[in-house]
């Protein structure tokens, strides 16, 4: 049970790997570079112990990032905030055609 989700968490930090930060701060301009990092892995599924390994920082910091991020956007979830950052990063990656 454990190997089956330290397998699946190695799998998810590799999908929301970040190669180009400046790519994010243009869709979120708002945001620090942590705080684009900490939602990025937080929408790929990790919870806050897994990211916090992740960064090498402790889990008061991750909140903090994920709750600047929150009142940034002005949002009252973090569900919202996800939505947000998928609908942010959808609406750059697909074009729709009339």
């Amino acid at each position: 049970m454990m190997m089956s989700l330290i397998y699946q968490e190695l799998v998810m930090k590799k999908v929301f790997r970040i190669h180009d930060i400046a790519s994010y701060h243009k869709l979120f301009s708002k945001l620090s570079t942590k705080e684009i990092q900490v939602l990025a892995l937080s929408c790929s599924g990790l919870d806050r112990n897994a990211i916090a390994r992740e960064l090498n920082i402790c889990i008061g910091t991750v909140n903090r990032h994920l709750n600047n991020a929150m009142n940034k956007y002005e949002r009252e979830s973090y569900a919202e905030l996800r939505a947000l950052f998928y609908f942010k990063i959808n609406e750059k990656l697909i074009k729709f055609i009339p």
